[in-house]
């Protein structure tokens, strides 16, 4: 059965058991409102007896008055009394009325019973008024005896027996309708403890119902949905309960199949992938290695052919200096070709010792021969050797440095050659000695270099495009060898462009922390 058409049956016998509920007090409260009123009619009849009882014997008691004492009030008392009866047989009738309105046709005897009383108190009357005709007084011991034994015999054996017989019918009505009244609570009570039973019962079994039908299969959707977030696929989840969780128990075991399978394929696809993976991660590190076996073998091979170039080069160099100093009989072809084979020889040195010393930074083999220096030194002495005037900004104070002097003074003469082959007519130094660090940038005004170029400026023989110009004769290894150099000082050099134009190189030597004081822990 499905949640909603059990849930519906519930709630429709609820429904049924609180109208009933609502309909057994409605009709509880107009039982008790009809009870209430013939109980109220019959104590009217009850007491308009009494009263009709009462009337009768005054008017009875004024008639023997009146022949005993003479009737001194010409009959008005009797006029009245006799009034008060009609009035009150009348009213008796009108309860009778009502009483049969409201119970029916048993209530005819009551008019019955009330005609003969009323036939009785017009025969009384009449004989008392014929025993009254007579005036003569000698006849009124007669009319006494009379009187007498007429309310011996037709008032106290006849009208007497007949109102007595209608109170005690009034009484017993009440007493019938309180016992009716009685029982219809008891009845009432009875049915009212059995729907609440019943309703009681129903609930406890809606509970039940929940209980299985709702909160168990939620309770068992939530531990499924558990397993199947920790890929738990083996397990069936059952669910019971309605028709719409067995469904989705169905749905849940087929999703958990669907994973499994789909679990199982990728954990195939995953072994065969972490195989590829060890496959190819094992031929990727033979490549690594014979990549770094021949980057080292590179490496030692540019360090050793730089290293061999310098004495042929070194021979080259000096012979083209003592053939162009001692001989004095060549004729000017010769010396010039003399001395463009000694610029060529000194300018392929230079580009040599550039090579050795990048090969030997890669390598590991630079070493560097540091002392306590200042740097303001370092940049005049390489201003020196430069063939240009260049702007030196520099402090007043010494600015001291743990390098390597020379090789400091090597990276700021390239910087400044450089410039002066790729940038403009403007160069400047400027030295600042910070917290953390001193720095040294070289400057120009010449075109710069852009986004793409400066990222290839540090990679070995890279010419920008500005080479075109006035600075052919470099070989594309200044900027290589200065940051080789300053990296080997565990520095950095950076490039930037000026905001007046030109370029910027920037070389940042690190502080080194002051030493610790003794005892220092």
């Amino acid at each position: 059965m499905r949640s909603t058409t059990l849930f519906g049956v519930y709630a429709g016998i609820l429904i049924a058991l609180v109208g009933g509920l609502a309909g057994l007090m409605l009709y509880s409260l107009d039982k008790t409102r009809w009870w209430d009123e013939r109980i109220m009619l019959a104590q009217e009849s009850y007491g308009l007896h009494l009263r009709l009882e009462a009337d009768l014997y005054r008017l009875f008691k004024q008639h023997g008055d009146a022949l005993l004492i003479g009737d001194r009030d010409r009959g008005e008392r009797e006029r009245a009394l006799r009034e008060a009866i009609e009035q009150n047989l009348l009213n008796i009738r009108d309860v009778i009325d009502r009483e049969v309105a409201m119970v029916g046709a048993e209530e005819i005897e009551e008019f019955e019973l009330l005609d003969a009383i009323e036939q009785d108190i017009r025969a009384v009357n009449d004989a008392i008024a014929t025993l009254s005709a007579s005036g003569d007084p000698i006849d009124t011991f007669i009319q006494i005896e009379r009187l007498a034994a007429l309310l011996d015999g037709d008032i106290d054996d006849k009208l007497d027996r007949k109102i007595a017989a209608a109170l005690a019918g009034e009484l017993e009505e009440v007493e019938e309708v309180v016992s009716a009244a009685a029982a219809f609570r008891d009845w009432n009570e009875r049915l009212v403890y059995i729907i609440l039973v019943i309703t009681v019962v129903t609930l406890i079994i809606g509970l039940l119902s929940f209980n299985a039908q709702i909160r168990n299969p939620i309770i068992r959707l939530k531990r499924g949905i558990d397993q199947l977030r920790q890929a738990q696929y083996t397990e069936p989840v059952y669910l019971g309960g309605s028709r719409e969780f067995r469904d989705l128990g169905g749905i849940l075991n087929q999703m958990a199949d669907g994973l499994a399978a789909r679990e199982a394929s990728r954990a195939e696809q995953r072994k065969q992938l972490e195989e590829t993976v060890a496959t190819r991660t094992a031929e990727l590190q033979q490549l690594i290695r014979k990549l770094e076996n021949g980057e080292e073998n590179r490496k030692q091979l540019m360090a050793d052919i730089s290293h061999e170039l310098r004495t042929p080069l070194a021979i080259i160099l000096g012979e083209a200096d003592v053939t162009l100093r001692t001989s004095t009989t060549l004729s000017n072809e010769v010396s010039d070709s003399m001395a463009r084979i000694r610029e060529s020889a000194k300018h392929t040195n230079q580009i040599v010792d550039d090579m050795l010393t990048v090969a030997r930074v890669e390598a590991g083999q630079l070493r560097l021969d540091r002392k306590e220096t200042d740097l303001r030194k370092v940049i005049h002495d390489a201003n020196a050797m430069f063939p240009r005037e260049v702007h030196i900004d520099t402090p007043d104070i010494p600015v001291p440095a743990h390098v390597d002097e020379v090789r400091l003074r090597q990276s700021v003469l390239a910087l400044l050659q450089n410039a002066r082959r790729y940038g403009g007519p403007t160069i400047s130094v400027t030295l600042r000695d910070t917290a953390h660090a001193q720095i040294i940038a070289v400057e120009d005004d010449g075109p710069g270099l852009s986004a793409a170029e400066k990222a290839q400026a540090f990679d070995r023989f890279f010419r920008g495009s500005n080479t075109s110009g006035q600075g052919s004769e470099g070989s594309g290894l200044g900027l290589p060898v200065v940051k080789s150099i300053v990296e080997a000082h565990n520095g950095a050099v950076d490039l930037h462009d000026r905001d007046a134009g030109g370029l910027g190189v920037v070389i940042t030597l690190p502080k080194a922390p002051p030493p610790a004081a003794d005892g220092a822990r």
